[in-house]
């Protein structure tokens, strides 16, 4: 490698061997070296030349060597980093040039010189190998002879430490000079995987400069080269047609044919083999895609995407706020159509439904399995876009709460108690000042029993005359009583009308904490398992007790809604899923009696995916952004739930004769019912039953003596007179008796 900063260079050169982890660094080293031995001897040959060379004026360039120095120096990349990158072969003398002529022009430079194999060379490393009783790994020989695609993390260097944190703390902007004629598969998937890793890419496909110099016979195999070359958005290939003595520029329009394909352009350069001032060499093509036809995958959300299967043709989305955006905004702007299907599964089939699962093996499936293998461009996965989603719960509207207890509410425990005491405190009162009255003999002389003194407090409390004292200080007394329960039964009265008229509504759990240790039975729709494993793997005692509690409804989940509506029940579900199901299938009336929880926890984001550093990232991203300052995705999300879910639910029931459904519910009307007020009948009836005692008590008590002696005499008379009557009968019976015996 050579690190230019400012005027100062440095060179590094290293090979790739691909070893297990069980290789010895010693049988690297010797591989290696074996590798570049076939060269000692070629460098060795050509040592005088190359010092021979160096003499000569720096005006003997190659002609695309100097148009490469001339389109680098250029004002557009005056705040970039130069990154060379050479293969086996000998291009030491353009790479000195070019960072001769453009280290001062760039913020920085620096190269590469990158080695592969060939299986001739690989011959040889395996009997050298043998002869000095090394064992090589069979798993070397098969990657090369093979064509096995290496991927970037089992390489035994990904890449140089130096160069990625160099990366890091340069600019944003660099530029990519490849010269290189070694174009096998195998070779440019090293070359991606060294260059654009998981972390820390020292190069980004969508967004640096590329420039392959290499002979133009390989121009156009090179550019449609899906190991790398096909997958970056500004490239460039740059050779000399010795025959024509003159310069070929040539790049990739990926959209520029009939149907959105590929087609290759040339690009003008001046008379001199110089780059035009007035040419973009690095056009972006990806803003008119040309009826391209773009495959999206996608998960098995149906509150958010709809397609039917098989999941063939184009457009072929049903609903949802995605076909929406697709149909209405992205498509219109980039000018194609789409393929939408449901996720790859476990047995590589289409319908999986899932964002991304990585197996033991290493593989992804999912969305993000279609993103990598190259089946989708374009994927909605778990992303982070300004539309959040989240898991809440959902109850029923608090239900009115009718009990006689409702005369008693207006004051609360200790409003009664204090009220109590101080009635207590007034008899008290009127029983002391008429003892002290009749003990030192002043006032007017009267005396209020007990009875009285308790008639006057509780007909001053029902606002009933009521007997007043003659004495000025007890007048004085009273009038002070007669305005504290004014007060009392003004604020009672108030209170009271308004807890008969609108009921008390029952208590509803704001949190998952109260949901959790309320009264309220808990379901769960199980809509994937990342929700569910991130709440069954949490400590916190509010999770335990929901996951240990909760019913687990997997599938669509609408019985956990209709529990909701029928029970004091809450259903736990991602946010638009609840909406959906509502809007899909819950009638009018059921709808309203719905309550969606302010409590959120979490929080994922649904967005747009594509393959890591995707030619389609950039622009896709900056139209998407258009959409957040004037809401359309609110926009989009109501427009979907009433066309497409909850107008042909109502057609439906029209259609069918289910018009019940559409009415409100006929109980939310503000007339006063008999439940509203059955508490005063209960009091009414209470007061009856305590009278009638009353009255019989009364009753009882004045009359007893007659009452005794009534019965008693009643008692005894009705005795005497039945035994009179046994007397008499007897008496006859023993006259005919006599009469019988004397006749015969």
């Amino acid at each position: 490698m050579r690190v230019c900063v400012g005027k100062t260079c440095h060179h590094i050169n290293f090979c790739f061997c691909h070893f297990a982890q069980q290789s010895t660094t010693f049988q690297v080293f010797i591989t290696c070296f074996i590798i570049l031995l076939p060269k000692f001897s070629e460098l060795k040959q050509t040592a005088s030349s190359k010092a021979r060379s160096t003499l000569l004026s720096w005006s003997e360039v190659a002609p695309e060597d100097n148009f490469i120095m001339n389109l680098i120096n250029q004002e557009k990349f005056g705040e970039c980093s130069l990154l060379i990158l050479q293969d086996r072969f000998d291009n030491g003398q353009s790479v000195d040039h070019i960072l001769s002529q453009s280290a001062s022009k760039v913020k920085s430079a620096y190269s590469i010189k990158y080695t592969f194999p060939y299986a001739s060379e690989l011959e040889s490393i395996t009997s050298l190998l043998k002869e000095l009783n090394l064992k090589l790994m069979s798993e070397v020989e098969n990657n090369v002879t093979t064509g096995r695609v290496v991927t970037g993390e089992s390489l035994p260097l990904k890449f140089p430490i130096s160069v990625s944190n160099y990366r890091r703390k340069s600019s944003q902007c660099l530029a990519v000079i490849f010269m290189i004629n070694d174009v096998r598969p195998q070779f440019l998937t090293q070359i991606h995987n060294m260059l654009t890793p998981a972390y820390i890419p020292i190069t980004r496909k969508d967004e640096d400069f590329y420039i392959f110099r290499t002979e133009t016979r390989l121009h156009s195999k090179l550019l449609q080269m899906r190991e790398l070359p096909s997958r970056i958005k500004f490239k460039i290939a740059v050779g000399y047609n010795k025959q024509k003595k003159n310069v070929v520029v040539r790049t990739i329009c990926f959209f520029c044919n009939v149907g959105g394909n590929a087609r290759q352009i040339q690009l003008p350069v001046s008379d001199e083999c110089l780059p035009l001032e007035d040419v973009d060499y690095f056009t972006d093509f990806v803003w008119d895609l040309n009826g391209r036809i773009l495959h999206v995958s996608l998960p098995y959300i149906r509150a958010k995407i709809e397609a039917d299967s098989p999941w063939e043709g184009v457009m072929n989305a049903r609903r949802g706020n995605w076909k929406m955006m697709f149909e209405k905004f992205l498509t219109v702007k980039f000018n194609f159509t789409y393929h939408m299907f449901v996720s790859t599964g476990i047995d590589g089939k289409m319908g999986g439904g899932g964002t991304g699962l990585q197996l033991k093996n290493g593989t992804w499936i999912g969305v993000t399995g279609d993103l990598i293998s190259g089946r989708a461009d374009l994927g909605i996965v778990i992303a982070n876009t300004p539309k959040r989603r989240c898991l809440t719960y959902v109850t029923a509207q608090p239900t009115e709460i009718y009990s006689p207890a409702a005369l008693l509410w207006p004051f609360d425990i200790g409003m009664w108690t204090t009220i109590l005491l101080f009635t207590s405190l007034s008899i008290l009162f009127f029983i002391v000042a008429f003892k002290l009255m009749e003990k030192f003999q002043f006032g007017s002389g009267e005396s209020w029993p007990v009875s009285v003194q308790i008639q006057f407090l509780l007909s001053t409390f029902l606002e009933q005359d009521a007997p007043l004292p003659e004495s000025q200080s007890l007048r004085c007394f009273v009038s002070l009583w007669i305005f504290f329960t004014m007060v009392l039964t003004t604020v009672y009265r108030s209170k009271l009308v308004t807890l008969l008229a609108f009921p008390v509504l029952g208590t509803l759990p704001k949190t998952f904490e109260e949901l959790a240790f309320s009264d309220y039975q808990v379901g769960f729709m199980k809509h994937g398992d990342s929700a569910y494993n991130t709440l069954a793997a949490s400590k916190d005692p509010v999770y335990v007790k929901l996951v240990a509690e909760m019913e687990i409804f997997p599938g669509v989940g609408l019985e956990c809604l209709e529990k909701v509506v029928k029970y004091k029940y809450g259903c736990i579900a991602y946010d638009f899923a609840l909406v959906h199901l509502r809007e899909r299938n819950l009638s009018n009336a059921d709808t309203r009696k719905l309550v969606f929880a302010p409590a959120r926890t979490y929080n994922i984001w649904l967005g747009l995916g594509t393959e890591g550093k995707s030619i389609y990232r950039l622009n896709f991203g900056k139209i998407l952004s258009y959409t957040r300052q004037f809401h359309l995705a609110d926009i989009w999300d109501k427009m979907d739930m009433y066309y497409n879910v909850r107008k042909l639910k109502q057609d439906w029931w029209a259609n069918s004769n289910q018009t019940d459904k559409m009415k409100h519910d006929e109980e939310d009307s503000d007339n006063l019912t008999l439940k509203h007020i059955a508490g005063a009948f209960y009091v009414l009836i209470a007061c009856l039953v305590f009278s009638m005692v009353a009255f019989l008590h009364e009753m009882l008590t004045h009359n007893w003596k007659a009452l005794s002696t009534s019965v008693l005499f009643r008692y005894f008379g009705v005795k005497n007179c039945i035994q009179k009557r046994i007397r008499n009968t007897s008496e006859n019976q023993n006259i005919a008796g006599d009469f019988g015996h004397s006749k015969f």
